[in-house]
């Protein structure tokens, strides 16, 4: 309701309840009802801070409880068990039983739609390859006939997460574990940390990208050697 009908409201309400106390003296037991709408309404009125509020006295905040109400009903009645982001309700299920030890198996198929443009899956083949004469550390050739240096990367790698965004800790689990299995760590955007070198893997990242990509950029970080990770950043 707007403010002039606010305003008339109210004085008719208060004008008929003491009319009809007149006649039913327990009638004033509505002020209990009509006095806190009454005054809510006021404190809209007055305040400065929404303009919802102050320019539809009491109804106006019905729109900040369904605000706060949304993300429950989006959860609980709108979005399906697959719909939710980034994590739905059946990734979520599964987390929950496993943490209770409890059955994460869903019987009958999926409830995903397996022809959606980008879903991906494994299909399991008929004629398997021994696995004995299985390459189990299948690696991809980094670097051309003009490369000077090439490098048979994994094709497992630790991804692109800056120092910023971690810890010592993590990254030096991160590059410890990486130089066990035999693979790379990208620095990320966050360049090189004495973190990064002391288990002695390959790196590489943003700052060894544009390195190899702008000979000048080379030129300076030849005149400004990195140290120990110049034999890294090789």
């Amino acid at each position: 309701m707007k403010r002039s009908l606010f305003y008339l409201l109210s004085i008719v309400s208060v004008i008929v309840i003491l009319v009809w106390a007149y006649f039913w003296i327990d009638v004033l037991l509505l002020f209990l009802i009509v006095g806190p709408i009454i005054i809510m309404g006021i404190q809209d009125v007055t305040q400065n801070k929404q303009s919802i509020r102050k320019n539809f006295p009491v109804l106006g905040r019905l729109r900040y409880v369904f605000e706060a109400l949304r993300p429950k009903i989006q959860q609980y009645f709108v979005e399906s068990d697959t719909d939710g982001a980034p994590i739905n309700r059946n990734e979520r299920s599964v987390i929950y039983q496993r943490a209770k030890k409890q059955t994460d198996t869903v019987p009958f198929g999926t409830q995903l739609n397996v022809y959606a443009e980008g879903y991906e899956w494994i299909t399991h083949s008929i004629v398997p390859k021994d696995f004995h004469k299985m390459d189990h550390h299948p690696r991809v050739v980094m670097g051309g006939k003009e490369c000077k240096q090439p490098y048979t990367m994994s094709v497992l790698n630790v991804s692109a997460m800056s120092f910023g965004s971690l810890s010592k800790n993590a990254v030096l689990a991160l590059n410890g574990g990486a130089k066990m299995g035999g693979f790379a760590h990208n620095t990320g955007e966050g360049a090189l940390s004495p973190y990064h070198l002391q288990p002695g893997v390959i790196l590489f990242g943003k700052l060894v990208r544009d390195i190899l990509v702008h000979d000048r950029r080379m030129e300076i970080f030849r005149r400004k050697p990195f140290g120990p990770t110049q034999q890294n950043l090789a």
